[in-house]
C-alpha cells in the first residue's frame, strides 16, 4: 500500500501547489510492498493550504515590485540610442524641428482630407445641367459669329486637292515612282517577260518570266482569260501556272496572245491575291512613270538593248514623264469615282481664291452606315429611356446609371420592337442619337462615322504621305457647329478661368474628340484641383518663411521647410494619383475600353514583308522582322542618350562660366539654352520614331513620347540636380548662403521664365491663325483690285470647312507637346518643390493655361483632332510614377545632405539615413491608399446596372420566348411570367406532362422502359 500512499500525496501535493520534497530516510531507502498497509495515508491540511497561498501571494508581490522598478521609456531611449550610435553614428536628432514638422503634416493632411470629402468634385456627369440648359447656340448664329457663309454642307471627313487650274510651282515638274508608290497602298506588282524559261537550267514548271523590280508580295498572279492564275516567286524569277496569255496593262478589253515566245516580250500586270480595281487609272499611270524610269536607267537601258531593238528602246527613252499636275487630277478622278462605291457621300467645291479644292466626305447613306456598324462590331450606347421602358428601376440622377453599351444589330432592334418594348422598328429608338449634322438624329456620332471612313480610306491610301509627296495639301476631320456651341460654352469659354472648380464636361469630350484628347483634358482638370489644394499650403509655407526669415538665418529656414514641405508633396503626390487612378477606372468602365484592343490599326507608312497573317493565315499582312526592329529602336535609344550626353556637357559647361555669380542672367541664359536644345530635339524625334518602324499607331505614339521625355527631362532638371548634388564639390563650392538658397533662387527664376514662355506660347498659336488669316484676305482683296474694277476688292466669304484648312494641326504631336509641358511642371513640384514650394502656384498656373487656353485653341483655331483609342493616359501614368519615385530618393538625398540632423554624420549615417526615409515614405503612402483608396466605389454599381440592363434586352429580344395564344396579354418588360397565356415554341416537348401535371407519379416508368427513350 505504500505506493499507493505514495501516489496520494503527489496528487494532494499537487493540488496545494506547495512545492514537493523526497528527503532520504531510512523509510525512503526501503522498497515498500504493493500489500503494505502498516502506514497510514497523509492527507492535506487547511493549515497546509493557507501556507501555500501566502507564498503564492508573495511571490506575486515581489514580482509586481520588481515590475514596478522597471524603467520602460528608459530601456527604449537606451536601445534607441544604441541603434542610433550603431547605424546612424553622428546624427543628433532635435525634438523641435521633429514637433514642428509632425504638427504642419498632420495639418496639412487634415486639409487634404477636407478638400477631397467637402470641395473636390469630379469630371463624371454626362448632361450639362451643371452650366445651365443642354442646349446652345444654333448652326446660323454659331456661322455669323465666325464670319463665316452659312450653308447645310456637314462633312465628316475634308481632303482638300491642288486646283488643276491654278498655277503651282511644282505643278509642271515631272511625277516620279516614289510618289505614288507610298501614297497607294495596294497589292499591285509589274513584271516584264524576258524570256521563256530559266537561262540557268532551273525547271520551275510551267511558263517562266524574269521579273522587274518588284514593290509588294512574293505571291503573285496573272489576269488573263478573265481569272486571276496563282504564281510564286523564287530567285528574281515568276512561274505561273498553267498556260497564261497575256495582257496589255493599257488595253481595255484584254485579248489573249497565245504562249510565251522568246521574240516577243510584252508587259505583263501582275497583281497580288487581295489586289483591288481601286484607283485603276492611277496604278497605271504610276507603270508608266516606273517604265519610264527603268528606261532611264543606264543599266536598264543595256539589259533592254540585249532583248530588244535600239528602236523600242530610244522610244521609251524619248517618252515624256506625266507633270505632277497630271497626276493630281488622275489621282482626284479616281477618288472622287470610288468614294460612291465605298458607300460615302462626297462633294467638292473651290476655295475663295480658287487655287483650292474641297473634297467633303460623308457617311449619310443609312444603308452603308449599317453595313460598316456591323463590319467593324461597333458598340454603342442605350437611350436613356430604354431602362423605364424594360421595367428597371434606376436612380437616373446617378452617375452610375450610365446606360450600357450594345454591339449594333438591327435583329435586336426588330425583335424589342415585336416585343413591344420599342414603339417602332428603328434603330434610333434603342439606340442614343447625336444631331450634330441631323436634325432627327444619327445613332453614330461623328467620331464614329470619321473613324469608319477613316479606317476604310487607310486600307488604300497613305494621307500623310500623300501630303508629303505633294499630291494633296491637306486632309483633316470637319468640326460641327452644334458641337462647338455646347463646348464652347461649357468648356472652353474665358468666364470659366475664374472657375477654380475646374470642372469639365468630360464624357462630351470623349463624344467629340475621341478618348485619348478626353483623358488628358480629364487628368489635366484633377491636376489643377489638386494643385489649388497645394497651393493653399505652398503659399502658408511661404509666408511663415518669410516671417521668420526675419528672426532668423535664411539658411536655417530654408532648411527647416525642405523636410516639412518634402513629406507633404510625397503625401499630395500619392493622393492625387489614387484620385486619377478612381477617375481612370471608372472612365474606362463608362466607355467599356479594352486595353488589349487600343488602336490595332496598321500604320499606312509602315513597310514589310507580305507574309501571313497571324489572325488569318489565307491573308498575307506586311511584317517585319522583330530583331531588326529591336535593332532600331536600340539604335534611336542610344541616339537619345547620346544627346542627353551633350546636354549634360553644355549643362557642365553653364556652370563653369557662372561660377560664383548665378543671377538672373545666368537663369536667362540656362532657359534660352533648354528652349533651345528642345526645338532641335522636336525636329529630331519625328525622324527617329519614323525610322524605327512601327506597325501600330499606339506602339508609334508610345515610342514618340518617351524619346520626348527622356530628353526634356534631362534638358530641364540636368541644371537643377547640378546644383544640389555636384556644386558642393566643385572648386568654387557653394556661395556664402549656400548651396540650397542658391538651388531655390535658380528654380524660381527659371521655372517663371519657362512659365511665362509657355502662356505666350498658348496666346501666340492663337494670334498666328488670325494674322495668317488676315494676310490671305489681304492678299486676295488686292489680288481682286488688279483683276477687276472693283475698288474695294470684295472677297466672298469663306465657308466653315475652308476656313478650318487655315487652322493649326491638333494631331499627335502637338497632344504629345501639351501633355509633356505639363509633365515637366509637375515633375519641378515633386522633385523641386520641397527646396522652393512657391513653385507651385507657377505649376498652377501652367495647368490652368494649358487647360483653358488648348481647349480655346481646340474648338477655335485648331483643326479637329483624330479620335484615337488610349486606355487612359497610357505610358504618361508610368511617367508620373517613376517622378514619384525620384521624389522620394532626392527629397531624402536633400534632407541626408544638407539638413542640420545629420551635419557632420559620416557616409555610412547618411545612406541608412535615406533609406530609413525612404521606409518611412513607404509607410505613409501605405496609410494614405487606406485614407484615400485608388478603388473607384462606384464600379461595382455601374457594372450591375448595366449587366441588368443588358440581361434584360437580350431577354426581350433573344427570339423564342414562347409564342402568345389569341387574345393573351404580353408580360410587363422585364419580367417573365410562366404560363400567363403562352405556348412552347414549336418542337419543344416535355415528355409526360400530363402525368407531372396530376399528380400521377405512379405512371412515371423507370428508364429503361420509358416509351419516349424507345426508337
Amino acid at each position: 500500500m505504500k505506493l499507493w500512499r505514495l501516489l496520494a500525496t503527489v496528487f494532494a501535493v499537487g493540488v496545494s501547489g506547495a512545492p514537493f520534497h523526497l528527503r532520504p530516510s531510512q523509510d525512503s531507502l526501503r522498497l515498500p510492498t504493493l500489500l503494505d498497509v502498516s502506514e497510514p495515508i497523509r492527507v492535506k491540511t487547511p493549515e497546509h493550504e493557507e501556507s501555500a497561498a501566502s507564498r503564492a501571494k508573495r511571490d506575486a508581490d515581489e514580482t509586481l515590485s520588481k515590475v514596478k522598478k522597471v524603467d520602460i521609456p528608459g530601456m527604449l531611449r537606451r536601445d534607441a540610442a544604441i541603434l542610433v550610435d550603431e547605424f546612424l553614428p553622428g546624427v543628433q536628432f532635435r525634438t523641435d524641428i521633429l514637433l514642428l514638422s509632425l504638427a504642419f503634416v498632420t495639418g496639412s493632411a487634415l486639409w487634404f482630407c477636407i478638400f477631397v470629402r467637402h470641395i473636390y468634385e469630379n469630371d463624371r456627369k454626362e448632361d450639362l445641367s451643371r452650366w445651365g440648359e443642354e442646349g446652345g447656340k444654333d448652326d446660323a448664329a454659331f456661322a455669323v459669329h465666325t464670319g463665316c457663309v452659312e450653308n447645310d454642307l456637314k462633312p465628316d471627313f475634308v481632303i482638300v486637292f491642288h486646283h488643276p487650274q491654278h498655277p503651282h510651282k511644282d505643278g509642271e515638274s515631272p511625277a516620279t515612282f516614289r510618289e505614288l508608290h507610298r501614297t497607294l497602298i495596294a497589292d499591285v506588282s509589274t513584271w516584264r517577260v524576258i524570256a521563256e524559261h530559266d537561262p540557268g537550267g532551273k525547271e520551275l514548271g510551267g511558263v517562266c518570266v524574269r521579273s522587274a523590280p518588284s514593290f509588294d508580295a512574293p505571291k503573285v498572279g496573272t489576269k488573263a482569260h478573265g481569272k486571276l492564275l496563282r504564281g510564286f516567286e523564287e530567285d528574281g524569277w515568276v512561274a505561273l501556272e498553267g498556260e497564261v496569255g497575256y495582257v496589255s496593262i493599257l488595253d481595255e478589253a484584254p485579248s489573249s496572245r497565245g504562249p510565251t515566245s522568246t521574240q516577243e516580250q510584252p508587259a505583263l500586270e501582275l497583281v497580288g491575291a487581295n489586289a483591288s480595281e481601286a484607283f485603276a487609272r492611277t496604278k497605271m499611270l504610276m507603270k508608266a512613270i516606273q517604265d519610264w524610269e527603268e528606261a532611264k536607267s543606264p543599266l536598264q537601258h543595256l539589259r533592254r538593248l540585249s532583248h530588244s531593238d535600239g528602236e523600242s528602246s530610244g522610244g521609251r527613252l524619248d517618252m515624256k514623264p506625266p507633270s505632277k499636275n497630271e497626276v493630281r487630277q488622275i489621282f482626284l478622278q479616281d477618288l472622287y469615282t470610288q468614294l460612291p462605291l465605298l458607300g460615302f457621300d462626297a462633294a467638292i467645291f473651290s476655295s475663295i481664291d480658287d487655287d483650292e479644292l474641297y473634297v467633303c466626305i460623308s457617311l449619310e447613306n443609312q444603308e452603308a452606315l449599317d453595313a460598316y456598324l456591323l463590319r467593324n462590331n461597333t458598340r454603342l450606347q442605350v437611350r436613356k429611356d430604354i431602362v423605364s421602358r424594360l421595367g428597371i428601376s434606376q436612380p437616373p440622377d446617378e452617375i452610375a446609371s450610365s446606360p450600357p453599351l450594345l454591339r449594333y444589330d438591327p435583329r435586336i432592334v426588330q425583335n424589342l420592337h415585336k416585343a413591344e418594348v420599342l414603339p417602332e422598328d428603328e434603330a434610333r429608338q434603342l439606340y442614343r442619337t447625336h444631331h450634330g449634322r441631323d436634325e432627327h438624329g444619327c445613332i453614330a456620332s461623328g467620331k464614329e462615322r470619321f473613324r469608319l471612313l477613316y479606317k476604310e480610306l487607310c486600307s488604300q491610301l497613305d494621307l500623310d504621305a500623300a501630303v508629303a509627296e505633294g499630291l494633296i495639301v491637306d486632309w483633316y476631320p470637319s468640326h460641327s457647329y452644334l458641337w462647338l456651341s455646347k463646348l464652347t460654352r461649357t468648356w472652353a469659354s474665358f468666364g470659366r478661368l475664374h472657375d477654380f472648380s475646374f470642372v469639365q464636361p468630360v464624357p462630351m469630350i470623349h463624344d467629340y474628340f475621341g478618348a485619348r484628347v478626353a483623358f488628358i483634358f480629364a487628368w489635366n482638370g484633377l491636376y489643377c484641383k489638386a494643385l489649388f489644394a497645394l497651393t493653399v499650403l505652398s503659399i502658408i509655407v511661404e509666408v511663415c518663411a518669410y516671417i521668420l526669415k526675419q528672426h532668423f538665418d535664411a539658411e536655417t529656414v530654408h532648411k527647416r521647410i525642405v523636410l516639412s514641405f518634402s513629406i507633404v508633396t510625397i503625401i499630395w503626390s500619392r493622393m492625387t494619383a489614387n484620385l486619377w487612378d478612381r477617375e481612370h477606372q471608372y472612365f474606362v468602365k463608362a466607355w467599356e475600353m479594352d486595353p488589349f484592343a487600343v488602336d490595332q490599326v496598321i500604320r499606312p507608312s509602315f513597310q514589310g514583308e507580305k507574309q501571313p497573317s497571324p489572325a488569318d493565315l489565307n491573308i498575307l499582312e506586311k511584317q517585319y522582322p522583330p530583331g531588326q526592329a529591336a535593332i532600331r529602336r536600340f539604335c534611336t535609344t542610344l541616339v537619345t542618350l547620346i544627346s542627353c550626353g551633350l546636354v549634360g556637357i553644355c549643362i557642365v559647361i553653364w556652370t563653369n562660366i557662372f561660377e560664383g555669380k548665378m543671377n538672373l542672367f545666368a537663369s536667362v541664359c540656362l532657359a534660352a539654352m533648354i528652349f533651345v536644345f528642345q526645338i532641335l530635339y522636336d525636329i529630331m524625334v519625328p525622324l527617329l520614331t519614323n525610322w524605327e518602324n512601327h506597325k501600330y499607331q499606339s506602339t508609334y505614339y508610345d515610342s514618340y513620347l518617351w524619346k520626348q521625355f527622356m530628353f526634356q527631362s534631362v534638358n530641364r532638371y540636368a541644371a537643377f540636380f547640378y546644383l544640389a548634388i555636384k556644386q558642393r564639390y566643385t572648386a568654387v563650392g557653394c556661395p556664402e548662403r549656400g548651396c540650397l538658397r542658391l538651388l531655390q533662387e535658380q528654380l524660381v527664376s527659371t521655372f517663371l521664365i519657362l512659365t511665362l514662355t509657355g502662356i505666350a506660347q498658348v496666346i501666340a498659336a492663337s494670334l498666328l491663325v488670325r494674322v495668317k488669316i488676315m494676310c490671305e484676305d489681304c492678299w486676295l482683296r488686292r489680288s481682286r483690285q488688279e483683276d477687276s474694277e472693283n475698288e474695294k476688292g470684295e472677297i466672298s466669304k469663306r465657308s466653315f470647312v475652308e476656313l478650318q484648312s487655315k487652322f493649326a494641326e491638333g494631331r499627335m504631336q502637338a497632344q504629345i507637346q501639351h501633355m509633356l509641358q505639363l509633365v515637366l511642371s509637375l515633375g519641378f513640384v515633386l522633385l523641386f518643390g520641397a527646396v522652393a514650394p512657391i513653385i507651385v502656384p507657377f505649376c498652377l498656373a501652367v495647368f490652368t493655361v494649358q487647360l483653358r487656353g488648348t481647349a480655346f485653341l481646340m474648338l477655335n483655331y485648331t483643326k479637329r483632332a483624330v479620335p484615337r483609342h488610349q486606355f487612359g493616359i497610357g505610358q504618361w501614368r508610368s511617367i508620373i510614377s517613376f517622378l514619384m519615385q525620384a521624389s522620394v530618393i532626392f527629397s531624402g538625398f536633400l534632407i541626408a545632405v544638407y539638413g542640420d540632423t545629420f551635419a557632420g554624420a559620416p557616409l555610412l549615417a547618411k545612406v541608412a539615413g535615406v533609406f530609413l526615409y525612404i521606409l518611412g515614405m513607404r509607410a505613409i503612402w501605405a496609410l494614405v491608399d487606406k485614407v484615400c483608396p485608388p478603388n473607384c466605389r462606384d464600379l461595382e454599381t455601374l457594372q450591375a446596372r448595366r449587366d441588368r440592363v443588358l440581361h434584360v434586352i437580350m431577354q426581350q429580344a433573344e427570339g423564342f420566348t414562347g409564342a402568345k395564344k389569341p387574345g393573351a396579354r404580353s408580360p410587363r418588360a422585364g419580367q417573365r411570367s410562366p404560363g400567363a397565356g403562352q405556348e412552347p415554341p414549336h418542337g419543344v416537348v416535355a415528355h409526360l406532362a400530363e402525368e407531372v401535371k396530376h399528380r400521377s407519379w405512379e405512371k412515371v416508368p423507370h428508364c429503361e422502359n420509358a416509351a419516349y427513350l424507345k426508337r
